[in-house]
């Protein structure tokens, strides 16, 4: 794998695969020190093709919603686990796939300022600064998915029962616990929690979040691996997610025999 450098505004450089393009947004509403928290992966057509061709309507509509923290990208990049973690069960995959495209809509809502400190973390551990905007993005998801869902005309339409399930995944997508009846959750709610955080583990992401967290590669390699257990809710997540953590340390064992 080959490897080029590029320099955030605050002069900091940092090492990312060729292929990727990350790009620092033009912003006067945070100083260049805090520039590398909004760096962002452009969309390309390529992103939509991963996206199956029954949802690619809706997603387009909601596509104004979801450019902050490289939300279009993440949603993309995940959209073919989807198939994984439903296999052999009997579960609404509608239900998952459409809360899956509103999950992080709320980030649209929110200040430079309030995304930036959502990112102020060297592993997937929250801190109590990066947990406020992180609730309030919940709850503006929230608040759009209900605007959302009244304004779509779906076929067939969804149950009311569909879009209750919808709105628990979207607000309750970062705090599982909140929701959990006798410690089990919805099917629907686990499957969009782990394709949500499988996000993290992606070549795209894992990459990006070196320079908007400001963190080695090897090292924020050996914090995916310590917080992967208690990260994921299904045992298919958890296994996915190994893999993919493989994979990464394949690239970040070529990083280290780049560098001079």
């Amino acid at each position: 794998m080959d490897f080029k450098q590029i320099t955030s505004p605050d002069g900091q450089n940092h090492w990312i695969p060729k292929d990727l393009t990350l790009v620092f947004p033009k912003t006067r509403t945070l100083d260049r020190n805090h520039l590398h928290f909004l760096v962002y992966i452009p969309w390309e057509d390529k992103y939509f093709e991963k996206i199956p061709p029954q949802y690619r309507e809706f997603f387009k509509y909601v596509l104004s919603y979801l450019k902050p923290r490289t939300t279009d990208v993440h949603i993309a990049c995940v959209f073919p686990f989807l198939k994984n973690l439903t296999e052999e069960k009997k579960i609404n995959e509608r239900v998952i796939a459409l809360a899956l495209i509103l999950h992080d809509s709320g980030w649209s809502q929110l200040s430079e300022q309030e995304i930036a400190a959502s990112l102020g973390v060297s592993g997937l551990k929250l801190t109590k600064k990066a947990s406020a905007p992180k609730e309030k993005h919940a709850l503006e998801g929230l608040r759009l998915a209900k605007k959302i869902l009244s304004e779509y005309h779906f076929t067939p339409p969804l149950t009311a029962q569909e879009k209750h399930l919808i709105y628990q995944a979207v607000r309750y997508h970062d705090q599982p616990e909140k929701i959990a009846l006798n410690h089990q959750l919805p099917e629907e709610v686990k499957i969009l929690i782990d394709l949500d955080h499988l996000w993290s583990f992606t070549f795209e992401n894992f990459w990006q979040d070196t320079v908007r967290k400001g963190v080695d590669p090897a090292s924020y390699l050996g914090n995916l691996k310590i917080d992967l257990a208690a990260y994921f809710v299904t045992d298919t997540g958890k296994k996915l997610a190994k893999k993919l953590w493989q994979d990464r340390r394949t690239e970040v064992t070529s990083f280290k025999r780049h560098l001079p």
